[in-house]
């Protein structure tokens, strides 16, 4: 399977004084091509505000490879490397590509907000369905399920009491 992908023609406002993509750019492009990605699984901006789910960024960050500079084309390519079972939680990994040269390495861990709730929590099916289909890292391993503030732990059932 290919991962989803998306080309881009780097543009005057988003280069820096060295006529390079700047660095803020990076993640302008990827969210954009991970938000192409969800309007294509059918869930649009305003898709994800009738529904009251939106993605929250817990850490992102750029991996600079090669250069890429004022109108070069590049392919973003957009691959899971980590899941939680319910969705609720992700990593996605992002590569720049001009041609076969890998410029950039991108990526980041989030979680989907209910926004009526505040609470993180699982997305609704159709977007655990499109992350169980996204194209996975050979790296990918699954995210454990954290466990709920109000959830007592586990009894320890060696002790007596």
């Amino acid at each position: 399977m290919e991962p989803y992908s998306r080309i881009i023609e780097v543009r005057w406002a988003d280069v820096d004084a060295n006529q390079h993509l700047r660095h803020s750019a990076y993640s302008d492009y990827a969210t954009h091509v991970r938000l192409e990605w969800l309007n294509e699984q059918g869930f649009s901006a305003r898709k994800m505000a009738e529904l009251q789910v939106f993605p929250v960024i817990f850490s992102d960050g750029t991996e600079y490879i090669k250069e890429v500079r004022l109108s070069d084309r590049i392919r973003i390519e957009l691959e899971m490397v980590g899941l939680s079972a319910d969705a609720s939680r992700y990593h996605f990994r992002q590569r720049f590509l001009r041609g076969e040269t890998l410029c950039a390495r991108y990526e980041l861990r989030g979680a989907w907000l209910n926004v009526a709730e505040r609470k993180l929590g699982a997305p609704p099916q159709g977007m655990v369905d499109a992350a169980r289909l996204l194209k996975r890292a050979d790296d990918f391993e699954e995210i454990p399920l954290l466990q709920k503030k109000d959830q007592a732990p586990p009894s320890d059932t060696s002790t007596s009491r």
